[in-house]
């Protein structure tokens, strides 16, 4: 199968993309604490207690979840280039909710908030245009039914029971 050059980037924006989301969820599981004080830009206590642990696990099983979106587009980029779609909805949520949650917070542990706004909502952007310019032109149709058979089937004799006629 050849693919085209749109086909092409999605396949290798997907594959570089996958391995960076992987690697950072190793990196989220493995030194949550680094990543709690970078997210509060050192401003907030580096006290990991349940709800960062909560919300680190989370985030870690977001990472992990756009990673396998992007490597299951990376395998076959024309038939799977719609798995893409999670991630685009995770990083706009993200950066939507964070955006909501600023409004609501002052202080210097809102400045993490827009941290987390300066890198989802350009990935988004990216993530969409990418997706969209894999398959121009290629429009998701509804799902069309078979048309019914012209004559009805007739019964098959399996050799067991009386004959049908």
């Amino acid at each position: 199968m050849t693919l085209s050059p749109q086909e092409l980037r999605l396949q290798k924006f997907c594959r570089a993309f996958a391995v960076l989301y992987f690697a950072c969820a190793l990196f989220c599981a493995a030194f949550p604490g680094l990543v709690f004080r970078a997210a509060t830009l050192g401003s907030e206590s580096a006290l990991l207690d349940a709800e960062a642990r909560f919300w680190n696990a989370q985030g870690v099983a977001l990472l992990v979840a756009i990673a396998v979106s992007c490597a299951v587009v990376a395998a076959r980029p024309r038939e799977r280039r719609h798995a893409l779609l999670p991630v685009v909805a995770a990083l706009l949520t993200s950066s939507g909710l964070a955006l909501i949650h600023k409004s609501q917070i002052e202080g210097p542990g809102a400045r993490s908030l827009w941290a987390l706004v300066a890198i989802d909502f350009p990935l988004f952007l990216l993530t969409l245009w990418i997706y969209r310019s894999s398959a121009p032109g290629v429009h998701s149709a509804p799902a069309t039914q078979l048309p019914e058979p012209a004559e009805k089937a007739r019964p098959v004799q399996l050799g067991v029971g009386p004959k049908a006629d």
